[in-house]
This record gives structure tokens, C-alpha cells and sequence, in this order.
């Protein structure tokens, strides 16, 4: 588990680690439902952000594609996500995070 630990810690800016410590406290304190939608929640606003951005980029006549994950890939994830908490059980819930 060393190494989800270094790959937890990324080269982000003072306010990012802030903001990201914050989130892990109140994810904490969510109940599965409600982090369940928090994500939903922030993964609509990144896709209404992305369309944003390539609608000013169209209308800058740029041509950029984006790859967005699809359902059958998020899919894929959670179901990855589902087989590492197995494998590392119920035990180490007080330290996992959920997300």
C-alpha cells in the first residue's frame, strides 16, 4: 500500500494540497450516498466545463480534441476500485480512501 501512498502525493501548488486535504476531510465525514453524488456532481461540472472550453475554442476557429472517459471505462474503474477495497479488506477502512 507504499505505493498509493507516493502516488497520492503529486507536485501540486500549496492552495491545491490545501484544497485537496479539505476535500479528504469532509469525503471522511460523507456517507457513500453522498460522496456518491458529490462525485457525480463534480464530474457533470467538468464535462459542462470541458464543452465550455470547446466552444471557445470553436469560435477561435481551434481544432482540439479532448478525451473524455467513457461510461463503459468509468465503469471499469469503479469496478477496479471495487476489487482493490477486496483485496485490502474491511480493516484498513479508518485509513483508505474512499475514493
Amino acid at each position: 500500500m507504499g505505493d498509493l501512498e507516493a502516488t497520492k502525493e503529486f507536485d501540486l501548488p500549496l492552495h491545491l494540497q490545501l484544497a485537496m486535504r479539505k476535500a479528504e476531510i469532509a469525503a471522511k465525514e460523507m456517507t457513500w450516498e453522498q460522496l456518491e453524488a458529490a462525485l457525480l456532481n463534480l464530474y457533470h461540472q467538468r464535462l459542462l466545463e470541458i464543452q465550455a472550453i470547446k466552444d471557445m475554442l470553436q469560435s477561435e476557429q481551434i481544432e482540439l480534441e479532448f478525451d473524455i472517459p467513457t461510461d463503459l471505462e468509468l465503469a471499469q474503474l469503479a469496478l477496479s476500485m471495487m476489487r482493490h477495497e477486496d483485496i485490502f479488506g474491511e480493516d484498513d477502512e479508518d485509513d483508505a480512501m474512499p475514493f
